[in-house]
């Protein structure tokens, strides 16, 4: 039996680690051994649910970079998105470096499956490992020299592209030779990878280009919604029902459920850090929350709509059932993949000031807008054909094969 590395480094929420859960569950089932190496443990238990208590899962704790990087300017490509994760610092990343080689020599992974983990990617240098990404687009960066700008709303200077990626290619290159490893190219060979599981569809490449996507990639589309939680449930009533996967920590969280309460929908909400006071003085008899976790295979099901902060999974599951979106982007990662549903024509995109006097006319629209639905729809009966049987098996399939192969 093989095993298997799981890794997440950088990033926030619940998507950088239900896809790796997904994907677990037929190792596991297999007879696999797996090694979760985790940013945030705290809720690793909920999220692996009886696979973290299964024969042949351990949990371990990713590095982490801790020092704050205090930036001048929003970052615009993803070499100035590693200067927050110790790419400007060769001697304190190296220390990263060797704690993730520490964890390789303990556990021998024959499969590294990374999801944001691109220290964990220079760690492996020189090891006859195999590796490959997980993950939507915004995290695999394409191969391409300067890596490109994301904020496509912007002029960047070219310039300053070159320049940013030379710095953090200048630190990799550092911390190689102090091990005695050859020097990276380019700054996109840190990403290089036997496969890459980019969970998404052309159309929804964050650097994509519409539908034909990327040159030569290979999409493997969503992954099932998930099924773990509880079961969706709404206030009794008339009217649509609106799914809303939100954040207690969005700067306009109360404006969000003032309007929503106001609303001619059934609401039911999933604020993941909403305080127990917020959720009492909102609750109305069209506006629930959830206690926990909401099965989304139900959930979309249900719902005619889906409110969110345009996280990859929660866009793709709802666009999956053909629902359409309405989005309150946090950063630039949700913030390129609501452009793309834009384009797509599936959605509607709010910014945080836009919210008094267009909150309401986008959920209209969102909810009774029939070209919106149909674009919805049509999205996902394009891509329903190409999508045979389960993607969590195929991709673990195919990671079997990969570490039978090294």
């Amino acid at each position: 039996m093989a095993r298997f590395l799981l890794a997440w480094e950088i990033g926030g929420g619940l998507g950088h680690v239900v896809p790796l859960v997904q994907v677990a569950q037929p190792l596991v089932a297999l007879g696999h051994a797996v090694h979760f190496v985790l940013r945030d443990l705290s809720g690793a238990h909920a999220t692996l649910g009886p696979l973290a208590s299964a024969p042949g899962v351990q949990l371990w704790q990713s590095p982490l970079w801790l020092l704050p990087f205090q930036a001048k300017q929003p970052s615009a490509s993803y070499a100035e998105l590693l200067f927050h994760a110790g790419y400007l610092d060769a001697g304190r990343l190296r220390g990263l470096v060797l704690a993730w080689r520490s964890l390789l020599d303990a556990i021998r992974p024959d499969l590294l499956l990374a999801d944001h983990a691109p220290t964990a990617l220079l760690a492996a240098r020189g090891r006859p490992l195999r590796r490959a990404l997980i993950g939507n687009g915004f995290f695999q960066p394409p191969a391409v020299q300067p890596l490109p700008s994301f904020r496509e709303w912007e002029r960047i200077d070219p310039q300053r592209l070159a320049h940013t990626e030379a710095r953090v290619l200048a630190t990799c290159n550092a911390v190689l030779a102090a091990e005695g490893l050859a020097p990276l190219a380019t700054l996109h060979e840190l990403t290089a990878a036997d496969e890459r599981f980019l969970l998404t569809w052309p159309e929804l490449d964050h650097y994509g280009a519409g539908p034909q996507g990327r040159p030569g990639v290979r999409y493997w589309g969503p992954l099932p919604a998930r099924q773990q939680g509880s079961p969706a449930v709404w206030s009794e009533g008339d009217g649509p029902r609106l799914f809303a996967y939100l954040r207690g920590d969005y700067a306009a969280i109360d404006t969000v459920l003032e309007q929503l309460a106001l609303a001619p929908c059934r609401t039911l909400v999933h604020a993941v850090g909403l305080t127990p006071a917020q959720r009492e003085r909102h609750a109305s008899t069209r506006l629930c929350f959830s206690d926990g976790a909401v099965a989304m295979d139900t959930a979309m099901s249900q719902a005619d709509a889906v409110l969110c902060h345009a996280g990859s999974g929660t866009v793709c599951t709802a666009l999956q059932a053909g629902l359409p979106v309405l989005m309150l982007p946090m950063h630039v990662e949700q913030m390129l993949l609501a452009r793309r549903v834009l384009a797509c024509g599936a959605g509607e995109m709010l910014l945080t000031a836009e919210l008094g006097a267009r909150l309401q006319p986008a959920l209209a629209r969102v909810l009774g807008d029939a070209g919106v639905r149909q674009a919805a729809q049509g999205l996902a009966a394009r891509h329903r054909s190409a999508e045979s049987g389960d993607v969590a098996q195929h991709i673990a399939e195919r990671c079997i094969a990969l570490a039978s192969s090294g």
